[in-house]
């Protein structure tokens, strides 16, 4: 499996954060008038056959074959992979303050708690987006559509150094470079651990999905501005993890 799309994704990313960027507004918690924000649907590629995806680099991947089919979350009790729910970011698209991010009906994401959950898609818009988490939204997609589609769908053709790589941005914030002592079913992995634990062959969907999930969530810390991030339990992860909203994401 080649990795030169995600590879030139990162470079993308990271390319186009040293120059100077548009004064940041703070998003209000609720969804924007409609007619604000003209999105041209993405073309919706053919349905493969039952088990297979289509790939960014036009080969056929046999879900049945991954480590992760036939595991579900526990948050949601749905499949962690399934047929389209790959999100095959395309790199050219991507362009700060431009982008949006469309779930599979096409309604564009805004900004929010919880994670990816499989098929969004990045769509570029005509228009530059004033308000800073819509941006980050768009830019949160960018490091983790990879992130989750090579742990998830391409494990098996990723090697360790490949991997790091990939998830490069995570360690340089200080995001998951703490090891767990033991790794386990119910330990916080690190992003070096996570691979580990998937490679040792008695990997479960727990610890991997929690790192999934709260990386993104502490992408979030950084990049929202203004976001209450207390869940319906009452708890907030920023505060939990010593994370100050609103710092932003450094890139290399």
């Amino acid at each position: 499996m080649k990795k030169l799309p995600y590879l030139l994704v990162l470079i993308l990313i990271f390319g186009g954060c040293s120059s100077p960027q548009p004064m940041m507004t703070a998003v209000e918690n609720q969804q924007p008038d409609s007619a604000t924000i003209e999105v041209e649907p993405t073309p919706t590629p053919e349905s493969e056959p039952t088990a297979t995806i289509t790939s960014a680099s036009s080969e056929v991947l046999d879900l049945t074959q991954l480590w992760s089919y036939g595991l579900t979350s526990i948050r949601t009790g749905e499949p962690l992979i399934k047929e389209g729910g790959e999100h095959l970011l395309d790199a050219s698209l991507i362009s700060y303050g431009y982008n949006l991010v469309v779930d599979e009906n096409e309604n564009v994401l805004m900004p929010r708690g919880t994670p990816l959950q499989g098929g969004e898609q990045l769509i570029r818009t005509d228009d530059y987006q004033t308000e800073n988490n819509m941006r980050e939204v768009a830019r949160i997609f960018t490091i983790m559509a990879p992130i989750r589609d090579t742990i998830l769908y391409h494990f098996e053709d990723t090697t360790r150094a490949e991997w790091l790589e990939i998830t490069a941005v995570l360690t340089l914030n200080n995001l998951k470079t703490e090891d767990a002592a033991e790794i386990n079913g119910r330990s916080i992995l690190s992003t070096g651990q996570v691979y580990d634990y998937i490679a040792s062959g008695e990997a479960e969907s727990s610890p991997v999905m929690r790192y999934l999930e709260e990386v993104e969530l502490e992408l979030k810390c950084l990049a929202f501005q203004d976001f209450d991030f207390t869940n319906p339990e009452g708890s907030n992860h920023c505060e939990e993890h010593a994370i100050e909203v609103g710092t932003g994401i450094e890139f290399p």
